[in-house]
């Protein structure tokens, strides 16, 4: 879906070195918008931002969100803060503070909507520009296949996901910025298609054409094994509101994500040369599915 071009305005992005935050300022930048990022590099990467770093209209500053000085600094100069960061900081109540339009993704600004700020949660992204520490279930599953190592599945591999693609997150996020309807309320953002970590797994090994052998190992709560992990998780997400405000459905399907995913794996993949030896695997019981 296309989101309208709204009238040229100056965003602040905090966590925008991040995997989907860079990719957020990279579409701010592309519609006409000025952005300023705020990160303290501790997940996010200055290597992000390389495509639009040349862009006079990008300014990066490294900080914290929990530096309240900084943060009114920054709000008091934008329109709209989007809140991508993992801590809230100072950041919502300084965007209330100075009227300015807020949508917050942060874990613990879950009960901002009462004030006004769009707050969403998002399911697991896929894409470019992942750091290897915040990688989803579906990269994991594809860099092992890719590697030739076996795929592992914890329990019995029945616990269902969905994946999206950060482009499609990002048409998400746009779309809710242009809707002035989403102020005061909450919203998922996921991908359509359902399916169970095993059939992941089994999917995983076809479409990159590996010979990796699917292995079971217990999904261990608290240091105790179980069976199954069916049921275990936060409530399910729903991207029906979204829809239903916004029109937007992710255009990129399963498939699409898992291609997507291997590509890059094989790209990533390390070359090794003639009569030299591949570094040793990790013993798989070490990667959780």
């Amino acid at each position: 879906m296309g989101v309208p071009m709204p009238a040229p305005a100056t965003y602040l992005v905090t966590g925008g070195a991040g995997f989907i935050g860079s990719h957020l300022a990279d579409a701010l930048l592309g519609q006409g918008h000025t952005v300023i990022v705020l990160d303290d590099l501790s997940t996010g990467a200055r290597a992000n931002l390389a495509d639009a770093w040349s862009d006079p209209r990008l300014r990066f500053v490294r900080g914290s969100v929990l530096d309240e000085r900084l943060a009114d600094e920054l709000v008091a100069r934008c329109d709209t803060v989007i809140h991508l960061a993992p801590v809230t900081g100072a950041i919502g109540a300084t965007a209330l503070r100075h009227g300015v339009r807020h949508l917050t993704a942060a874990a613990d600004g879950r009960g901002e909507a009462a004030s006004g700020a769009t707050v969403v949660r998002l399911g697991d992204t896929v894409g470019p520009r992942q750091s290897p520490g915040h990688v989803t279930l579906l990269t994991r599953l594809v860099r092992r296949a890719i590697a030739g190592e076996p795929v592992s599945v914890h329990g019995d591999g029945a616990r269902t996901r969905r994946f999206l693609d950060v482009a499609d997150a990002v048409e998400a996020l746009l779309a809710l910025l242009a809707h002035p309807g989403a102020a005061g309320a909450e919203f998922d953002i996921a991908g359509q298609e359902e399916i169970a970590v095993l059939d992941l797994a089994e999917r995983t090994v076809v479409r990159s054409g590996s010979a990796s052998p699917v292995r079971y190992f217990p999904y261990v709560v608290d240091g105790v094994p179980h069976a199954t992990s069916a049921g275990a998780g936060d409530r399910p997400l729903d991207a029906a509101p979204l829809r239903e405000l916004t029109g937007w459905r992710p255009a990129r399907g399963l498939d699409d994500i898992l291609d997507a995913a291997i590509d890059r794996a094989r790209d990533e993949a390390p070359v090794v040369l003639p009569g030299l030896r591949a570094p040793a695997a990790a013993p798989a019981g070490q990667h959780l599915g």
